[in-house]
């Protein structure tokens, strides 16, 4: 969980979630944590928290170019990886399918 101007979120993830986050950076899940062993780079981890991203209690992502900017600030002022275990974490919880056998 998040605090980010007074409101809490949490990152969420599913299978049509991560076909998004794909989709923006041009690069398979499972292919970018392999060939960087976990180490997102920062297009792809913002992307990651900005597409994840919902008020906690809410239905609804956060739109993802406000997201982008909370993944800034949040790589600013919590550090790249705290941010970084943050998503692993949330990514492991969610989809674990992709971790099957790891």
């Amino acid at each position: 969980m998040f605090e980010i101007n007074g409101k809490s979120y949490v990152l969420k993830y599913n299978l049509k979630r991560v076909e998004l986050i794909e989709n923006a950076v041009g690069m398979p899940t499972m292919a970018e944590m392999q060939a960087h062993r976990g180490m997102l780079s920062l297009t792809s981890l913002k992307a990651y928290f900005a597409y994840g991203l919902k008020e906690e209690g809410s239905d609804a992502f956060v739109k993802p170019k406000e997201g982008m900017a909370m993944a800034e600030a949040m790589i600013e002022n919590e550090g790249y990886m705290a941010v970084n275990g943050a998503v692993l974490e949330a990514l492991e919880r969610d989809c674990p399918f992709f971790f099957q056998g790891a």
